[in-house]
């Protein structure tokens, strides 16, 4: 698992994130967006988990309304590019605070296993505001 982006850097987080896409078969591609808030997308702030076969990217806590207006833009301007590109296979992985925040201190595939296993359906137009 590729671990890509800038905390709290949602522009610069994309731009890292755009080339990586290239690889991925957006068809198959499971896109989780990753959560410390449920029921609060307001203050809400993400990171997003792609899988597609062997290839799987976590990006840095950078986007959503919790990173300001550009959080926001941002995250709706990745939505796009994954639906524009035939992904439609949309989740959402509510952890709690405490176990999001040591994501990155988890070995890669207990980090994959608990995300997968967090993972609930989710409209992607919640995202693309």
């Amino acid at each position: 698992m590729e671990r890509i982006g800038f905390k709290g850097l949602p522009k610069e987080t994309l731009g890292q994130l755009k080339p990586r896409l290239k690889k991925l078969h957006f068809p198959s591609l499971k896109v989780i967006f990753v959560t410390d808030h449920q029921g609060r997308r307001d203050r809400a702030r993400y990171r997003v988990f792609l899988v597609g076969g062997k290839h799987a990217l976590l990006t840095e806590d950078a986007f959503g309304p919790a990173y300001g207006e550009v959080g926001e833009r941002t995250l709706a301007e990745l939505v796009q590019l994954l639906k524009k590109g035939g992904a439609y296979n949309f989740k959402e992985a509510v952890l709690p605070p405490d176990v999001y925040a040591t994501l990155d201190a988890m070995d890669e595939s207990v980090a994959r296993e608990r995300l997968l296993a967090n993972a609930n359906p989710a409209d992607p137009s919640l995202y693309a505001a």
